[in-house]
C-alpha cells in the first residue's frame, strides 16, 4: 500500500509527532528514554494490536525528511516508511507506504484478501490521522 498528502505544517512538525509517538511506545515497552539520535538500528520488542510480542527494527530515521521501520511477528514481517517532502516552509507532501511479508502461506492469502477489500481503508484512516495533526498545528 502506498498513498501520499499534502498538508499545511512544517516537514519538522509532522517529523517531530511521528518521532514522538516512537519514542513514547519505546518508553512503554523498555522503561528508558531515548533520544532521536538513538532511533537509527535501534531495535526493541513490543506488542502489536493484537496482543502478540514483536520485534521493532528502527531502520532510517533522518530530521523532516524519513522515517523507516519494521515490524517482525511470528508470522510476518512488516516494512513501513515515512517519506516527507518540503513543498514550501509550512507545507509538506508524506507519502506513506507499507509491505507486508507472510512468512506462511495461509497468512499470504489471508493479508491479500484483507488488503484487496481494506487496503483503501486503511489509507483513508492514514489521511485523516495526518489532517487531526494538521488542525493541531
Amino acid at each position: 500500500m502506498k498513498t501520499s498528502i499534502k498538508l499545511n505544517v512544517s516537514a519538522e512538525y509532522i517529523f517531530e509527532r511521528l518521532i514522538d509517538s516512537r519514542i513514547y511506545d519505546i518508553f512503554e515497552a523498555t522503561g528508558e528514554w531515548v533520544t532521536e539520535d538513538d532511533l537509527t538500528n535501534f531495535s526493541y520488542v513490543s506488542e502489536n494490536d493484537a496482543g502478540q510480542n514483536c520485534r521493532i527494527v528502527l531502520n532510517k530515521v533522518s530530521f523532516a525528511q524519513s522515517y523507516h521501520y519494521q515490524v517482525e511477528t511470528k508470522n510476518e514481517l512488516i516494512s513501513k516508511a515515512f517519506d516527507l517532502k518540503t513543498l514550501a516552509a509550512d507545507k509538506v507532501e508524506v507519502t506513506f507506504s507499507q509491505r507486508v511479508k507472510a512468512k506462511n502461506l495461509l497468512h499470504g492469502l489471508r493479508n491479500k484478501t484483507t488488503n484487496l477489500f481494506l487496503g483503501w481503508l486503511q489509507a483513508s484512516n492514514f489521511r485523516k490521522v495526518l489532517k487531526q495533526i494538521e488542525v493541531g498545528y
